[in-house]
């Protein structure tokens, strides 16, 4: 579907909101979680990716190196998961 949108030359929104079996309701909303849902949105070939804001919870990753306490914070390191911004 997305290449042949984008073969038409349409742009590709894809809303990429974890869920399921083996994620947390918390973890729905886990920076690492989100960051890594925004990574196989852009795996994917979508242009605009939608997720929801990142909270400070860590549903899986230990995530040592990286400033998350502010919300900016965290949606910079969402937007590095995708192909570091680009």
């Amino acid at each position: 579907i997305i290449a042949e949108a984008k073969s038409y030359g349409l742009a590709v929104v894809l809303w990429s909101y974890p869920r399921g079996e083996g994620i947390s309701k918390e973890g729905e909303t886990a920076v690492d979680v989100i960051a890594y849902a925004a990574h196989m949105a852009a795996l994917l070939g979508a242009n605009i990716i939608k997720v929801k804001l990142p909270t400070k919870y860590l549903e899986r990753e230990k995530i040592e190196t990286e400033n998350i306490e502010s919300l900016s914070k965290r949606i910079e390191y969402v937007k590095r998961s995708c192909f570091a911004g680009k």
